[in-house]
């Protein structure tokens, strides 16, 4: 009986280290990264350079670029990117974007169009512009194609039943499309699967415009599980809008509280633990999501001190027990950072109209006016007729150089060929695309002022007709030599 007993044991052992070992090797297979490889041709864009874009996380949507290349004289092109997830990304040629989902290990293969006027604006999206990316042999079981079909049938319901249930408060609606959604979708709750999740949670977003004031149900339904889907777009639209601001606006939880461990003594874990009393907050995961979220919030409200909520930023990341947590902080305090007083001006290289590199390096020990501008842009050639008088009167405390935002280089030959009485310094971006995104430039004129040490002294420079001169007369305290210093004339 004995012999019996210690045979069993062993048996158990053995198939408990077994069940252990297929778990571990298991574990290792799913996190393994495997790449993915997308190939197609882009007639349109020839020569041009495409951008394979990826977000760390969908709370901050902070883009990375992880894959370049030049479009073939046949139109081709081919990049690679290794992943151990589904990721959502995006294909960029000059300022057109689109975005899609890629799985680790698949092939994907587009033909990729574009309007062509459109193509040529600094932001095409605002007009409606973006590239047209279409599978070279369409699988109707591909996760893109079936999420693109749900959403557009979903569109079509709500633009039927939308107004009833807004205006009129018809809620019985939202179970008619709901209905109707079933027939086609199966909409349920299945948070392994990143399709069912994903249908599950963009029909919950009309949930949260339904019953936006019944916040322990729409928690109930959708957020109180184990799960948080950071990968997941639906999932984190979801979230964001759920809780936008919550700690400032929802009543169950004190102002008093927010402004004591926040602005007077700052303290992560008495903010962790007060907040643990709100219902929808119970989730030690979601809260600490919750709480990083709104941090990044109040980093721009003049209420809040924003040097505590770094401090508390920093030290969530040193002492986080969830991993996920840690490049979305990493991305907001580079965020909170990024283009302030005094902050690091992103790295460019520049060209001149004869093709030499310019570097703006070379500008150091000078305070520097950046105006970006293009050829086509009737406001920004207005602006550099009173830059003119500027310049001129400022040249001993101040350089202007203007930053051509052409996408034909010759383009922005043409123009310095053209109006030869602007006659400081001209460079062009050099086909930087990455770097205008990370100025934030998405608009013309804009412009940025930069520090003697080459750091970004203020982003939002007064626009040369409204207010330039009056801030640089305070800046630089240079008497006025004429009562008009603007000279009216303009040739080429």
């Amino acid at each position: 009986m004995n012999n019996l007993c210690q045979i069993i044991a062993r048996n158990r052992f053995s198939i408990l280290t077994l069940a252990i070992l297929f778990f571990f090797l298991q574990t290792i297979t799913a996190q393994k990264s495997r790449e993915v490889v997308i190939t197609g041709e882009a007639q349109f864009a020839i020569g041009k350079e495409i951008r394979l874009i990826v977000f760390d996380d969908l709370l901050t949507y902070q883009p990375k670029t992880v894959a370049s290349t030049k479009i073939a004289k046949d139109g081709s092109f081919r990049l690679t990117y290794k992943t151990n997830q589904i990721k959502l990304v995006q294909l960029a040629i000059q300022t057109s974007k689109a975005e899609f989902l890629v799985i680790p290990g698949k092939h994907y293969n587009f033909f990729i169009d574009m309007d062509l006027e459109l193509f040529q604006l600094l932001s095409p999206l605002s007009y409606g512009g973006f590239l047209q990316i279409v599978p070279v042999e369409i699988d109707t079981t591909e996760l893109n194609y079936r999420i693109r079909k749900f959403e557009i049938f979903f569109d079509k319901l709500n633009e039927q039943f939308y107004p009833d249930i807004i205006y009129h408060k018809n809620l019985k609606l939202r179970d008619s499309i709901l209905n109707v959604l079933n027939e086609k979708f199966q909409i349920h709750y299945e948070p392994l699967d990143f399709y069912a999740s994903y249908l599950y949670y963009s029909f919950g977003i009309l949930d949260l415009i339904i019953y936006q004031k019944s916040v322990d149900t729409i928690y109930k339904n959708y957020l109180d599980n184990e799960y948080v889907l950071y990968d997941n777009p639906a999932y984190m639209t979801f979230f964001n809008s759920f809780y936008d601001n919550y700690l400032y606006n929802s009543p169950r939880i004190s102002k008093e509280v927010l402004t004591q461990f926040i602005n007077r003594t700052p303290d992560y874990l008495a903010i962790f633990n007060e907040l643990g009393k709100d219902p929808v907050l119970r989730n030690e995961r979601i809260r600490e999501l919750v709480i990083i979220k709104n941090l990044r919030e109040f980093y721009e409200d003049a209420q809040f001190n924003g040097y505590n909520i770094l401090y508390l930023l920093e030290f969530i990341l040193k002492n986080t027990h969830f991993p996920e947590h840690k490049p979305i902080i990493k991305n907001i305090i580079a965020s909170t950072q990024r283009l302030h007083s005094n902050s690091e001006f992103p790295k460019c290289s520049l060209k001149e109209a004869s093709g030499v590199d310019f570097k703006l390096e070379k500008l150091k020990g000078k305070w520097v006016y950046l105006q970006f501008f293009s050829s086509q842009c009737e406001d920004c050639i207005r602006e550099m007729l009173i830059i003119k008088e500027l310049e001129k009167k400022y040249k001993d405390s101040l350089v202007f150089v203007s930053v051509s935002l052409d996408f034909n280089f010759n383009d922005f030959v043409d123009f310095k060929q053209d109006y030869k009485l602007f006659d400081w310094k001209f460079v062009h971006f050099n086909f930087q695309f990455d770097w205008l995104d990370e100025l934030e430039i998405n608009t013309l004129p804009d412009n940025i002022l930069l520090n003697p040490k080459g750091r970004i002294a203020l982003r939002d420079v007064p626009v040369a007709d409204k207010g330039l001169a009056t801030f640089l007369s305070r800046k630089f305290a240079v008497p006025d030599k004429e009562e008009n210093p603007l000279s009216p004339h303009f040739r080429k």
